[in-house]
C-alpha cells in the first residue's frame, strides 16, 4: 500500500500497534479485513490533515469580478465581511471589481488582468458571453481555479458553481403559484427578468414557464426583461399589466419596488408576486405585505464554499471539494397580529 507517512504515525492514527500497521502495509497476511480497513482509513485522514496543515497560514488572493444590481452587491460585501474572517486554515483576501453594468469586453479585461496580478482564484458572476469564456479558458491554462456564482458558464473550464439551483428555483416559485392560482380559469402571469444574457435568469424562467404549463396549460405569459434603461422599463411594465391585468408576478430580476409602483399607477390590483433574495428591500416589502414570497439562499455559504473550492484546488487532492449547489430558502410575510 503507497503511503508517504511514518508506520508510527499511522499507528497513532489508527490506534494500533506498528507490527499490525506493518504487515498491512506490506500485504502480509494474519490481519482481520476491518483491521487494515482501519489503517487505510487512518492514511486517509492523515491526507488530509497534511493538507490542512499545508495551508496553514498561507495567504489566499481572490479576485471577485460581478456584474449584478447594488442590491446584489451590498448583500454579497456583507457575506463576504462575515465569512472571510471565519475560514481556517488559511487567511483570504478579496480584491473586489463589482459594478451594476459590466460590459463583457471589460469584463473580459478584468478577468485577464486578475491572472497580471497574480491571482489564487476567481470568482466570477457574469453574462454568458464569448468575451468571458475566453478569459476563463486564459485563467484556466495559467492554473487559476474559476468559480462561477450565482449563474453558471457550463462547458467552461470552471472548476464549481457556487449558488442557488436556478431551474429548481423556478420550479418551486410555479409551485407556489400554482397553489395561490388554483381558483382561475385562466391566469395571466407576468415574469421579469433583469438580463436576459444571464444563464441563471434564464434557467429560471424557462423551469418556471415549463412546470405551470404542465399545472395550468391554460394560463396566459408575459416575459419583460429589464436591460438598463429603467425608464423604459416601467413603460413596458406599465403598458403590459394595463393589457394583460396579471394575476401573478413572478419577479427573477428584483427592482420590487419599482414594479408594485409601476403596477399601482396602472390602477391595478397588485398580483401575487414572488421574488428573489432576502436583501433589505425585499424585507421591507416582506414586512409591509407587499410581497407574499421570497426564494433565497445564503450568501456567506456560496462565499464559503468558493473559498474552499479554491484551497482544495490548489492542496493537489489532499483537501475535499465541497458539494455542488446551495439549500434553497423561503420567506414570507410576519403574520399579522388580530385584535
Amino acid at each position: 500500500m503507497a503511503h508517504r507517512f511514518l508506520v508510527k504515525d499511522i499507528a497513532l492514527q489508527a490506534g494500533l500497534g506498528t507490527a499490525t500497521v506493518d504487515r498491512v502495509l506490506n500485504g502480509r497476511g494474519g490481519v482481520r479485513q476491518q483491521t487494515a480497513d482501519r489503517v487505510r482509513h487512518a492514511i486517509r485522514e492523515l491526507e488530509a490533515q497534511a493538507g490542512q496543515l499545508a495551508a496553514s497560514g498561507r495567504k489566499f488572493i481572490i479576485d471577485l469580478v460581478v456584474e449584478a444590481p447594488q442590491t446584489f452587491r451590498d448583500a454579497l460585501d456583507t457575506a463576504i465581511r462575515q465569512e472571510l474572517p471565519l475560514m481556517q486554515p488559511a487567511s483570504f483576501r478579496i480584491r473586489s471589481d463589482t459594478r451594476t453594468h459590466f460590459p463583457a469586453e471589460e469584463m473580459g479585461r478584468a478577468l485577464l488582468r486578475a491572472a497580471r496580478l497574480g491571482s489564487h482564484g476567481v470568482i466570477v458572476m457574469a453574462a454568458d458571453t464569448g468575451d468571458i469564456r475566453g478569459a476563463i479558458d486564459r485563467l484556466d491554462a495559467e492554473g487559476i481555479p474559476v468559480i462561477t456564482l450565482a449563474t453558471d458558464l457550463p462547458g467552461t473550464p470552471r472548476v464549481a458553481y457556487v449558488g442557488l439551483d436556478n431551474a429548481g428555483a423556478g420550479r418551486t416559485a410555479a409551485w407556489f403559484l400554482r397553489k395561490w392560482l388554483a381558483g382561475h380559469d385562466r391566469p395571466s402571469i407576468l415574469v421579469t427578468i433583469r438580463n436576459d444574457r444571464f444563464r441563471g435568469e434564464g434557467e429560471r424562467q424557462e423551469a418556471f414557464h415549463a412546470a405551470l404549463m404542465e399545472w395550468m396549460p391554460s394560463a396566459r405569459f408575459n416575459v419583460i426583461v429589464e436591460g438598463h434603461d429603467t425608464v423604459d422599463f416601467t413603460r413596458r411594465v406599465k403598458d403590459t399589466v394595463r393589457v394583460m391585468a396579471p394575476d401573478g408576478l413572478y419577479s427573477i430580476g428584483g427592482n420590487n419596488r419599482l414594479l408594485l409602483s409601476a403596477i399601482r399607477d396602472t390602477g391595478a390590483a397588485r398580483p401575487i408576486l414572488i421574488g428573489h433574495d432576502l436583501d433589505p428591500d425585499n424585507r421591507a416589502l416582506l414586512a409591509e405585505g407587499q410581497i407574499d414570497l421570497i426564494l433565497y439562499h445564503d450568501l456567506a455559504e456560496d462565499i464559503r464554499n468558493a473559498c474552499r473550492v479554491i484551497l482544495a484546488a490548489h492542496s493537489r487532492g489532499t483537501m475535499p471539494m465541497p458539494p455542488d449547489g446551495a439549500a434553497l430558502r423561503v420567506a414570507v410575510p410576519p403574520m399579522m397580529g388580530s385584535d
